[in-house]
């Protein structure tokens, strides 16, 4: 699939993030609000199909989303579609632990993308990301990201980061996408020179967890202990919203596509209800709501925006 990277948007020629679906919720159970489990494949084929008629015209994927990319693979297949999406995916999470030989990282990154292109039935790939962030500091697995660049296995290379120093690592070093962690509650990148030398080194920037992983849509009451100091943070966001009329799905994609200064905003599904929700927002603007959201939530702790600390959260 030969998708040039120059007919990507990129953070010099654009005012608003376009929308991106993710595929986490249809090829496992995910996410904090998630009470639907995974939808069926005819009903993650829906989904999929509507994404594409409603003009999202890029997935993120990953080998650690269970059967994302499978269900990917085969609605690509079933509709004729390879080489007219764009497909983004990860290499595995923590791979080199089960390979002692550090030399070999530049084969295993080949091996990974290999896998991932049989499992979506593709030749090329938009992007390959490091899912494992602190990746980017191991020159061999770079190496490897280069390569498969080179023998076009894959338009792009980059990494999806969780902090700020591997997100400006990840810009120094060249990687072509990097995917940060956005939304109402975590706008710590606009501390940082991040943006500004992303659009000069012109890297393509993908808003990802919009939702915080559906705490932000989460019924204040459910939210879990772990998590009870967040609660009036929610509430808070959601009495704000509401007095826009707004749902909070809506406000949280209104929130990260405007003011995030990112190209692309990644989002994810459970059921086509909350996807024709989510595409209606696509085209929603309230600078009167982003305004009051920005001045009422200012430096909210890393126990609450980095769901790999939520585990260890205090109680």
């Amino acid at each position: 699939m030969k998708n040039p990277s120059k007919k990507m948007k990129n953070s010099n020629d654009m005012t608003e993030a376009t929308l991106v679906l993710g595929t986490a919720q249809l090829g496992m159970p995910y996410g904090l609000n998630n009470t639907r489990g995974m939808p069926s494949e005819d009903e993650a084929f829906a989904i999929l199909d509507v994404a594409h008629a409603g003009g999202i015209g890029v997935l993120d994927t990953a080998y650690a989303y269970g059967t994302a990319e499978d269900v990917v693979g085969k609605w690509l297949g079933s509709r004729k579609l390879g080489g007219k999406v764009r497909v983004i995916s990860k290499m595995k999470p923590h791979v080199l632990k089960d390979y002692p030989d550090g030399a070999r990282a530049a084969d295993i990154v080949r091996e990974e993308v290999a896998k991932s292109l049989q499992r979506l039935g593709l030749e090329s790939l938009d992007a390959y990301l490091l899912h494992s962030p602190h990746y980017i500091y191991i020159s061999h697995v770079v190496d490897g990201l280069r390569k498969i660049k080179e023998e076009g296995l894959v338009e792009n290379i980059g990494v999806s980061i969780y902090d700020e120093t591997e997100a400006l690592h990840a810009v120094e070093i060249g990687m072509d996408y990097v995917q940060i962690p956005y939304n109402v509650l975590d706008r710590r990148l606009h501390d940082t020179d991040f943006f500004k030398l992303a659009r000069k080194k012109k890297v393509t920037v993908f808003a990802r967890s919009p939702f915080l992983q559906g705490l932000l849509l989460m019924e204040p009451e459910r939210i879990p202990p772990h998590l009870s100091h967040a609660r009036s943070l929610v509430e808070r966001f959601q009495e704000i919203v509401a007095r826009h009329n707004l749902s909070p799905a809506e406000a949280a994609l209104i929130f990260a596509r405007t003011r995030s200064r990112a190209d692309y905003v990644v989002f994810g599904v459970e059921s086509l209800s909350q996807l024709e929700e989510d595409i209606r927002s696509g085209s929603m603007k309230d600078d009167a709501l982003a305004r009051e959201l920005e001045e009422n939530f200012q430096d909210t702790s890393r126990g609450i925006v980095n769901p790999s600390l939520w585990s260890k959260a205090k109680r």
